[in-house]
């Protein structure tokens, strides 16, 4: 049983010390002793499985086995114990490395989609307009006419093709990254603070309630939870663009969209526009703000309410949805605008007011085109227009990521998103027409029962008023409607008027080529009778509010403009 011919490793096989021990169980039990001793002696290589899921953090993993690994040596634990922990160590850092070079490539990569492939909504190229009747210009045009000069108005719309040429050297690529879905939902701070008015398809806008018509609140929502609403499906139901999405767009402020008016910045792609919007803005900002310690006081309860809808001029959007998404035929408040597709792709239609007009006589009731989602409109009531309502005279286009739509002033326009899609539209304002008729008719237009620069006038002072005769029936009329008049409707009354004609006024020096003095109703006079008035009507209310932040005289320029605590400093 000793002999050579088993070998020393033989003999401490597993299968040898069997047979050894049914040979002779005395010589057994001395070799399986011998052996026990031998396999203890040996070195034992373990192995463990340290798992790391996707909602782990790696670099909180790192760190923690990091300190169990400086604690061990603290501790002058066994040697085998630290190279145990050590080599743990050295693998998540190389885990860190390549997830730091993934991130890297990732920041650099530019995304095709809006959507990342978890929430994409099937595209719909079917539904592209068979021929495009807009006219096209291509960006090198386009920047030669503004160089010369030329504004961007024009008498039809146009469609610039691959308008990416009006960028600078690769700001096109980084609009394309950072106004991107999955950016956006990895914006933590703006996940917070940015707030989606959502309306689900089966909620009603308004409700009948009594005699009146009361406006119902949408479902305010993050955008993360938007994105999951509207775009997010399952294999066994997946989301099916029209039939689930059409009602999804969402028209959103940019201002709200960033935490820095930097991030902005490579959009502003036309710097030879002067915009009056943007001075106008900032008119209505700094007054606020000035005004901020005594609005309470003067507005009260709807202080916010009013700040939405008067205190701020937007004029800078994102329009986004899925596939199958799109607003009703609809008009852009008598302003013109240009359209850049970042992502996706869309499908326009534009006409004209009169020919919108017209074809509405003779549809409106038994269609109601108007109020009819982009999807359902292209789908079914295009063909109907045309081929019962005379629906001639319109354009249309397919816009694609990078194209840019010009859409002249009083065009109506509907679009429909082909894919997911995501653009950033800007209106402009720069004609002294428009901007006489977009001044008074926030202030002063009876013929669409616009009224309320009547504010700023007592009951026996209408006469004043443009166009207003005493004794006739509209100054009757306005002399009743006056005097019913709730101070906690005309104080917000005024400070609107004040806002509208502040934000036209201070445009006088910094764009002298509008003559904006005697270019609407709001005149020099009509500044110091609206301040005078709010004055009389808050002394009324037993207010101590001074008005220090509101200048005695029409502001011309924003440095008009004074904080409160500025002007006590002057008064004193």
């Amino acid at each position: 049983f000793g002999s050579s011919r088993f070998g020393s490793r033989s003999l401490c096989g597993w299968p040898a010390m069997v047979a050894a021990w049914r040979m002779v169980s005395r010589v057994g039990i001395l070799v399986l002793g011998s052996c026990l001793a031998r396999v203890a002696a040996q070195t034992l290589k373990l192995s463990s499985t340290l798992t790391i899921e996707k909602t782990d953090s790696k670099t909180n993993t790192y760190e923690q086995v990091a300190s169990l690994l400086e604690h061990a040596r603290e501790k002058k634990l066994d040697a085998n114990v630290i190279r145990f922990l050590d080599n743990t160590v050295q693998q998540l850092s190389k885990v860190l490395d390549a997830a730091k070079v993934v991130e890297e490539k990732r920041g650099t990569e530019v995304p095709k989609d809006f959507t990342p492939q978890k929430y994409r909504v099937k595209p719909m190229p079917k539904l592209q307009a068979k021929k495009i009747t807009v006219k096209k210009i291509t960006a090198k045009e386009l920047r030669a006419r503004l160089q010369q000069g030329k504004d961007i108005h024009f008498d039809e719309p146009l469609l610039v093709t691959n308008a990416t040429a009006l960028f600078n050297s690769e700001d096109w690529d980084n609009v394309r990254r950072h106004w991107s879905a999955s950016r956006i939902m990895g914006d933590a701070e703006l996940e917070k603070e940015l707030k989606i008015e959502y309306w689900p398809p089966d909620k009603a806008r308004a409700r009948l309630v009594g005699n009146m018509l009361q406006m119902e609140e949408p479902e305010l929502v993050s955008f993360s939870r938007y994105v999951v609403v509207c775009f997010h499906g399952t294999p066994a139901k997946p989301k099916l663009p029209g039939q689930n999405t059409e009602h999804c767009e969402q028209t959103v402020d940019a201002q709200s969209m960033v935490r820095n008016a930097s991030e902005l910045k490579e959009l502003s792609i036309f710097p030879e526009i002067s915009n009056a919007l943007p001075m106008q803005g900032e008119f209505r900002t700094r007054m606020l703000k000035a005004a901020a310690e005594e609005l309470p006081s003067i507005i009260g309860k709807n202080l916010k309410k009013w700040e939405k809808s008067r205190g701020h001029l937007s004029y800078q959007y994102f329009v986004f949805g899925p596939s199958g998404s799109g607003d009703k035929l609809h008009a852009e408040n008598g302003l013109p605008f240009y359209d850049i597709l970042i992502h996706g792709s869309r499908r326009w239609l534009l006409l004209t007011e009169e020919e919108m007009q017209r074809v509405a006589e003779k549809a409106r009731e038994a269609l109601e085109f108007d109020k009819t989602s982009a999807y359902m409109f292209f789908e079914e009531k295009l063909p109907e227009l045309k081929e019962e309502f005379g629906l001639k005279k319109y354009m249309e286009a397919n816009q694609q990521a990078g194209d840019l739509v010009i859409v002249p002033s009083g065009w109506f326009r509907v679009s429909l998103s082909l894919a997911d899609s995501i653009s950033y539209y800007e209106t402009i304002l720069s004609k002294q027409s428009t901007l006489r008729s977009i001044t008074d008719n926030n202030v002063w237009r009876p013929q669409i029962r616009q009224y309320q620069l009547a504010y700023c006038y007592d009951p026996k002072d209408l006469h004043l008023l443009p166009g207003v005769e005493k004794g006739s029936d509209l100054y009757n009329w306005l002399k009743d409607a006056i005097a019913k008049v709730k101070l906690d409707e005309l104080l917000p009354g005024i400070l609107s008027v004040l806002l509208q004609c502040g934000s036209t006024l201070v445009l006088d020096k910094e764009m002298p080529q509008l003559k904006v003095e005697g270019l609407t109703v709001c005149t020099k006079a009509v500044w110091k009778q609206c301040r005078s008035q709010l004055k009389t009507k808050l002394k009324e209310k037993g207010s101590t509010a001074s008005l220090a932040w509101l200048p005695e005289e029409p502001p011309k320029s924003l440095s008009d403009l004074r904080s409160s605590e500025a002007q006590r400093v002057v008064d004193e």
